[in-house]
């Protein structure tokens, strides 16, 4: 069962740690840091290129500070948040592989039983209100980026 915000939610009600790593995985992560500017590069290039199609669209993206390059762990757009749950859902039903990253830590359950609450940090819930994270990966074609942009015109316009 998901919870009222979307088929996205998890919950975290301990804190903990995960190492869950093996031997074999830690021997191929070390094998592809030979190769992390090249990974880096991509994923930048294919940003700026989502920034380029994005252009006109009724979204908001990520802002960069001018001294700080990212390296693109995800790429953010924001929609009204009365609108993201319906655009979420029709990306999904396109077969879009959007989701949204990541609920606000000080409104999961270990958090609450600190006495935090909704409220607390009104531009963290702001943000994720209005954020889905559109398809990133080093292997993603020009095509399926543009199929990603159709799916999200589509779905603004069906959401409005």
């Amino acid at each position: 069962p998901h919870a009222p915000d979307g088929p996205w939610y998890y919950a975290q009600v301990d804190l903990g740690f995960n190492y869950r790593i093996t031997d074999l995985q830690a021997a191929l992560g070390l094998s592809q840091l030979q190769r992390i500017d090249a990974f880096i590069e991509k994923r930048r290039a294919l940003a700026a290129r989502y920034d380029q199609l994005l252009q006109g669209l009724s979204v908001g993206t990520q802002a960069q500070s001018p001294d700080a390059k990212s390296a693109y762990h995800l790429y953010v757009v924001r929609v009204p948040a009365a609108r993201r749950r319906a655009v979420f859902e029709a990306m999904r039903a396109a077969d879009i592989g959007v989701n949204v990253h990541y609920i606000p830590v000080h409104t999961q359950p270990y958090y609450r039983e600190l006495g935090f609450k909704a409220g607390d940090f009104p531009a963290a819930e702001k943000y994720y209100a209005e954020a889905i994270s559109l398809p990133l990966y080093y292997d993603l074609s020009h095509d399926q980026q543009d199929r990603v942009i159709a799916a999200l015109k589509q779905a603004l316009a069906g959401a409005a």
